[in-house]
């Protein structure tokens, strides 16, 4: 038997955003996604006591607490890349959660195209980013780090 109270996720996509679903906790999401590595616009919306959980097998894959440590540590894995995309195309929110499944797109520093679907769970308190919870298909990334398609 559906339970009445419980909430319904809401949807959105670049292409095709009901009204309803553009609430404050996707934007904010949204803005992470287009900082594209500026640390100024990153800490607006990532809390100081943030833990990152990133899957084992993507470059610097691991646990990280705390922003310093996401933004010297985790994002050190940049480096690798000449460029480097974080696509969202749908986005999903239930409660203080947001899921965001997309598509790192990028291009190796070795001139390797590379293009990897993931899954973002962002979990959010007071305007700001608290935890995300990372997997991806990593075999692409790993290919094309090591110079094979």
């Amino acid at each position: 038997m559906p339970d009445d109270n419980a909430q319904t996720p809401r949807t959105s996509s670049p292409s095709q955003t009901p009204s309803a679903s553009r609430t404050s906790q996707v934007e904010i999401v949204r803005r992470f996604y287009g900082a594209k590595g500026d640390r100024e616009v990153i800490r607006s919306v990532v809390a100081p006591d943030a833990e990152w959980d990133v899957v084992e097998a993507f470059p610097k894959g691991g646990v990280y607490q705390g922003l310093d440590r996401i933004l010297d540590d985790f994002f050190g894995f940049l480096s690798d890349f000449r460029e480097f995309q974080v696509i969202g195309d749908e986005y999903f929110e239930a409660e203080d959660r947001v899921i965001v499944l997309g598509r790192y797109v990028g291009v190796t520093n070795g001139g390797a195209a590379v293009t990897s679907r993931f899954a973002h769970v962002f979990t959010l308190r007071n305007g700001q980013i608290t935890r995300l919870q990372q997997t991806c298909d990593t075999l692409p990334i790993a290919r094309a780090l090591e110079g094979r398609d």
